[in-house]
């Protein structure tokens, strides 16, 4: 509690920044302004349930790999599932897939907490994995509905603007769901974030996101390959998503098995959980906060300062397992999390800047294979290394194999 009074002056700080980042262009369009609000409480939601479930896999098993294997497949359908999903986002009117898709979180998450008390190793996995579904249906649905709210010459902004609000979940949500959990159990933070979804569901409503222009609709699957032809004859594109996978693989992948360093490697429980959670949103929340206000935004390339990024995330990654105290572990844990999101946003900005809203639901369907559905192969494998070597040598391993194949790619990439 004591660490908790300390933040609050950088939280302060932070909230300060967040007021000026609202000034920005974005905010001038009333609807973007709801639809900002609804995904405040939706993404304080999707943290919570993350958490929760990742300490549930570590308190009913205490399986690193077990806690691995449940991240996995809340991400794994991405990877499968989510360029199907895009095809479809492309086709459906896209304020009612958001309703669908936010309606079944809800869902999913209900009957979890519903039936907690009689539900096992094997149960926790499934729920794991029809939330993983569902997410992979609501990815390419948020990414694509946002910028549709505003004219295009704003959707960098959006980008951005989107990031921060994620981000800022992602340094109250998880010390939150900690203490929840430490003080009132699972069962409550899970109803809390069936609490935090209702909010979006009534702002959908309100918006009137802009029509895709007239097209002459294929074949599914003729319309699946052109959302990869796209990606690929497209070089910032191509390699952006080469970054992330790499990024996505080694670092968010470790940032996956935090139960096992919070209490595996220095018995914290569930509130040390929350603050390693905690830290990581901290990184993340300055550099979207940096990010909404207009630095780097440098439209559609790929700036220097993205490479740099992505180094000095695999480097945490070692830190990380080699931290000998606690505070040094919550320093490599924020470090992590804002290289993360700087990369994350500065790419994804990137790619959205000139991207046609007639393939924005395919192309971004496949940024989340990249960006989220390829964390569930790190999550894995970090998590049965872990159970071989420790979570330490997992960590390090990790971080210098991501590495190499950064300096790999980014090499390449200068020669070509």
């Amino acid at each position: 509690m004591l660490l908790c009074r300390k933040c609050i002056p950088i939280i302060l700080v932070l909230l300060r920044f967040w007021a000026s980042a609202m000034k920005v262009a974005a905010f001038s369009n009333r609807q973007f302004r709801l639809f900002f609000i609804g995904v405040f409480f939706a993404v304080q939601a999707i943290w919570i349930q993350r958490v929760t479930i990742s300490w549930l896999a570590w308190e009913r098993t205490g399986s690193a790999g077990f806690v691995g294997l449940v991240a996995g497949l809340s991400l794994l359908p991405t990877l499968l599932t989510g360029p199907f999903f895009g095809v479809l986002t492309d086709r459906v009117d896209i304020r009612r897939a958001s309703i669908v898709t936010n309606s079944g979180q809800v869902i999913c998450i209900t009957v979890l907490a519903l039936s907690l008390p009689w539900i096992g190793a094997p149960g926790l996995a499934l729920a794991a994995l029809a939330i993983g579904i569902v997410s992979s249906a609501h990815h390419p649905v948020r990414m694509s509905l946002g910028p549709r709210l505003v004219p295009t010459e704003l959707v960098q902004h959006v980008v951005s603007a989107t990031a921060l609000n994620f981000n800022m979940a992602r340094l109250v949500a998880p010390a939150g769901a900690g203490l929840i959990i430490a003080q009132f159990g699972a069962p409550v933070a899970l109803w809390v974030a069936v609490a935090f979804y209702l909010p979006m569901l009534a702002v959908l409503s309100q918006l009137r996101p802009r029509d895709l222009p007239p097209r002459q609709t294929r074949p599914f699957f003729g319309e699946l390959a052109d959302g990869f032809r796209y990606a690929r004859d497209t070089p910032l594109i191509r390699l952006a998503f080469l970054l992330t996978m790499i990024f996505a693989t080694s670092a968010r992948g470790a940032l996956e098995v935090l139960p096992v360093l919070a209490d595996g490697a220095f018995e914290r429980g569930a509130e040390g959980l929350g603050l390693l959670t905690a830290a990581a949103g901290g990184g993340a929340v300055v550099a979207a906060l940096v990010k909404a206000v207009g630095v780097g935004a440098v439209g559609a390339r790929i700036p220097l300062a993205v490479y740099a990024a992505v180094m000095g995330g695999q480097l945490a990654v070692v830190g990380m397992g080699v931290a000998p105290v606690w505070s040094v572990a919550l320093l490599a844990v924020g470090l992590a999390g804002f290289c993360s999101t700087w990369c994350g946003v500065s790419l994804q900005a990137a790619i959205q800047t000139d991207l046609p809203d007639a393939l924005r639901g395919r192309v971004m369907s496949l940024w989340t294979v990249a960006g989220f559905g390829t964390v569930a192969l790190g999550a894995f494998a970090i998590g049965a290394l872990a159970d071989w070597v420790g979570i330490g040598a997992a960590l390090v391993i990790a971080g210098l194999a991501g590495g190499l194949c950064h300096l790999i790619l980014i090499t390449w990439g200068a020669r070509r």
